[in-house]
């Protein structure tokens, strides 16, 4: 009798924790994992160049993440549907995507996407040739961010683009070497941009022979992501450096390097 009171006790505990485990499991909808799955398919089309189908599979998401007003969803796939369409060239539809974001008035979004939202904008305004008011949307990412998220070394990356394209050799020298210092944790697409940042204001100030380490790494980073467009960039900053230095038998095959990458994008 007592060995068998011993195994009802075992047996209802064990249904206990059981039931104690099965209330701890978050629930997860069918749409979400399905939105998740779209979003990852996207994430390694974008990593591939596939920049038109990458588009195609964020829409998935965003159609799927709104159906359950899943708003990190939301925002998260938003975002990549302004960066791709930017990186095909659709200024106009990324800028859509964007105003969308920042002026819902229905959804309450995370500071950390509204402040990834506002330093898109700022880049979209940047390679439109406005740098004031990428230096406005940059001031507004900061805003956002405060001292809540881990968008700084999105921001310092901006900033230092910025200086870049005024040809502020000192001043994209600093913010470059801020975004170095917040980025280089991570040691990932952030960290590759602000080394060909921080390459570029070297090349400002015609220290060519700093930036080539920082363009190797840049370029070493963005080979293992497996990003073309990245690639190609590193290749003729590289190029640019090398040419400064006098080296042109060095230069000329980088060149011709970023010349097969292109072509291999578009055929």
């Amino acid at each position: 009798m007592k060995v068998f009171r011993f195994f009802r006790s075992v047996f209802l505990l064990a249904l206990f924790m059981l039931s104690a485990c099965s209330h701890e499991m978050p629930f997860v909808s069918q749409r979400h994992e399905l939105a998740v799955s779209y979003n990852q398919r996207a994430q390694r089309a974008y990593q591939r160049g596939e920049y038109e189908t990458a588009s195609g599979l964020y829409e998935h998401a965003l159609r799927l993440d709104s159906a359950i007003e899943n708003v990190e969803g939301i925002a998260l796939n938003t975002l990549n549907l302004a960066k791709v369409n930017r990186a095909l060239g659709k200024s106009d539809v990324a800028q859509l995507y964007l105003d969308r974001l920042l002026h819902d008035r229905a959804l309450t979004y995370p500071v950390e996407q509204m402040s990834a939202a506002a330093a898109q904008y700022g880049l979209l305004r940047l390679q439109a040739g406005d740098i004031a008011a990428a230096n406005t949307w940059a001031e507004q990412a900061v805003a956002y961010c405060g001292s809540q998220c881990n968008q700084g070394g999105v921001i310092a990356n901006l900033r230092a683009n910025i200086a870049v394209q005024a040809n502020d050799a000192e001043r994209a020298w600093y913010w470059s070497a801020r975004a170095l210092s917040a980025n280089k944790a991570e040691g990932g697409i952030e960290y590759a941009n602000a080394l060909r940042l921080a390459a570029q204001s070297r090349l400002l100030k015609l220290e060519a022979g700093e930036a080539v380490p920082l363009l190797e790494e840049a370029l070493g980073i963005d080979k293992k992501q497996g990003l073309p467009e990245k690639i190609r960039m590193d290749l003729l900053l590289l190029a640019q450096a090398q040419e400064a230095l006098g080296r042109a038998d060095l230069a000329a095959p980088l060149r011709e390097r970023a010349v097969r990458i292109t072509a291999s994008l578009t055929k």
